[in-house]
């Protein structure tokens, strides 16, 4: 009988790669995928053709994203209020879908108690959402445009790079 290891012996044929967990081996958390997925799920782990999603989903996720990318700059200290205002609520971002363009804005209020939503648009043409330049925008506004616009672009790249956008 011999007391050392065979090298040369065969792979018992009942030995299957497929059968072990790589990651549980090393001791890598597993992810553990729920039994139904949510429709963000569905978009992220979609890898064929562009899918026909509910563009009010669209909206939620981009008013998400867009919320982020302000609250980040807003740390920044960017005074993006023209004198005429009195207060931008940097919490208010919203984003609405009217008919084929979506729509972020924020609140504002203004000296003499009303209350105004700027906004900055994107066009749903295809799949594909194009960002609309807004014109004659007066320049003491201009700040809080570019704030607006900023964070839309962002969350517009940050979807697309989702693969959703694709």
């Amino acid at each position: 009988m011999n007391d050392n290891m065979d090298f040369e012996q065969p792979i018992a044929p009942d030995f299957n790669a497929d059968d072990i967990d790589i990651f549980a081996e090393l001791g890598a958390p597993l992810l553990t995928q729920s039994t139904t997925p949510s429709p963000l799920q569905d978009i992220l782990l979609e890898d064929k053709e562009p899918m026909n999603v509910d563009p009010q989903l669209v909206a939620e996720l981009l008013q998400v994203l867009a919320q982020h990318s302000i609250r980040q700059h807003s740390d920044e200290g960017i005074d993006v209020l023209p004198e005429s205002a009195q207060n931008v609520d940097l919490n208010s971002a919203r984003v609405t879908l009217i008919d084929d363009e979506y729509r972020l804005s924020l609140l504002v209020e203004l000296q003499d108690n009303k209350q105004i939503r700027p906004c900055v648009r994107a066009h749903r043409n295809s799949g594909e959402l194009d960002f609309v330049t807004e014109q004659n925008i007066p320049s003491v506004w201009r700040p809080l445009y570019n704030l607006l616009e900023n964070a839309f672009k962002q969350a517009i790249q940050s979807l697309k790079a989702s693969a959703y956008l694709s």
